[in-house]
């Protein structure tokens, strides 16, 4: 199965389009994501998810699954930007080491809900995960992140979101 698949199987019900935000729900997890890399002939790809893992339902977390050149850093920095603002960033400590670098950290409402907000109602996000010379950029369309986030509590079993109104 190429990895591309297994991502995708990972973070997504069925692998459609890897462009706009979908929603998830299986053995591997549940929530919203968003696949804006895939690199068909490298195998390399980035995913980036608002999910719970399996067995931790009620927990939510941002996800990064990402398939590519070795990663130096055990919990890279994500830094996340909406409609050309900072609106968040965090270390992703990894989770797992598999096929591919799966990095995660808890969802906090204090600190993240404006972060969220901003996903639901812009219109582009950049990501930048990494530091320095090797640092990865996607750029990420927001389709459908307002329908795909606002489902994860349900998907998840937790509580519903309480996000401000975007700035």
């Amino acid at each position: 199965m190429p990895r591309l698949a297994v991502v995708l199987s990972m973070l997504l019900a069925s692998p459609a389009t890897a462009q706009g935000w979908e929603t998830f729900d299986h053995d591997l997890g549940a929530g919203a994501a968003v696949c804006p890399y895939d690199d068909a002939d490298t195998g390399e790809f980035f995913c980036f998810a608002f999910a719970c893992l399996p067995g931790a339902e009620g927990q939510l977390m941002f996800r990064v699954a990402i398939q590519g050149p070795e990663i130096a850093q055990e919990a890279p920095p994500l830094s996340v930007h909406v409609d050309g603002k900072t609106v968040g960033m965090m270390f992703m400590p990894l989770l797992e080491h598999t096929e591919m670098y799966d990095f995660g950290k808890p969802y906090d409402p204090a600190r993240d809900a404006s972060l969220l907000a901003a996903l639901r109602a812009g219109s582009r996000a950049m990501l930048i995960f990494g530091i320095g010379p090797d640092a990865k950029i996607y750029p990420v369309s927001l389709s459908g992140s307002q329908a795909a986030i606002d489902k994860v509590p349900e998907l998840c079993g937790a509580a519903p979101l309480d996000l401000p109104e975007p700035d």
